[in-house]
């Protein structure tokens, strides 16, 4: 009898323990999917590079990005982000001019390149790469990625399974940028090469504006 109960309470704990998981699992992929879906500068360099090289080049950015939101919600967790917001705050117009300077040159850099019609077994492995790693070094001084992160550190205090949670969020992030990477390629694959160009050089131009707004308003905080 007493064999069955000890049993039957590993199994309730086991539960339990599982569900908690869980839990922390689907509140991470919220917040991820949340933090990503935004369209800001992340957003409009995938949609760009998606139409300009194709859907790997799109989920490279993507999962760059991704792997930010990783990062941070890693230092979230560990009790990091909430010693970090004074400094992040105290040196946001350093991380906005850093940021918009980067993005312009990503929109420079990304109009003068032109259209990938390539073959789907072809792929560039160097071109991933840096797509990957720009991504990554534009989501790691974007300041929309920092103030979303900061507002969503109440969600990490109040979770245990830390693990699940950081999963999660990759997961969470993962997913959006992949809707939107397959969404933009379906779009490119009926574009004749003429609107795909002009559609390349569009998404380009909307990150040049932006990143000129980003620093006419640390402009008007300065001055």
């Amino acid at each position: 009898m007493a064999g069955t109960y000890t049993h039957r309470f590993h199994l309730f704990v086991r539960s339990h323990v599982s569900s908690h998981y869980l839990a922390a699992l689907l509140s991470g992929v919220g917040i991820g999917f949340t933090v990503a879906a935004p369209i800001g500068p992340m957003g409009l360099l995938c949609i760009q590079r998606t139409l300009a090289s194709g859907i790997a080049t799109g989920l490279a950015t993507g999962f760059g990005a991704a792997t930010v939101h990783l990062t941070y919600s890693a230092f979230a967790v560990l009790g990091l982000g909430s010693l970090a917001q004074p400094w992040v705050e105290a040196n946001a117009v350093g991380f906005g001019i850093v940021s918009a300077l980067t993005l312009l040159w990503f929109a420079i850099r990304t109009h003068r390149c032109s259209i990938v019609l390539e073959d789907v077994g072809e792929i560039d492995r160097v071109r991933l790469a840096r797509a990957y790693l720009s991504a990554i070094a534009l989501g790691l001084t974007n300041p929309l990625t920092v103030i979303l992160f900061l507002a969503a550190l109440h969600a990490f205090s109040t979770q245990a399974a830390t693990a699940p949670l950081i999963a999660g969020v990759f997961v969470g992030s993962a997913v959006w940028w992949m809707m939107l990477s397959t969404i933009v390629a379906t779009a490119r694959s009926r574009l004749t090469p003429r609107m795909l160009s002009l559609s390349s050089r569009f998404a380009s131009l909307m990150l040049l504006a932006l990143g000129i707004t980003m620093l006419l308003r640390i402009a008007q905080r300065i001055f």
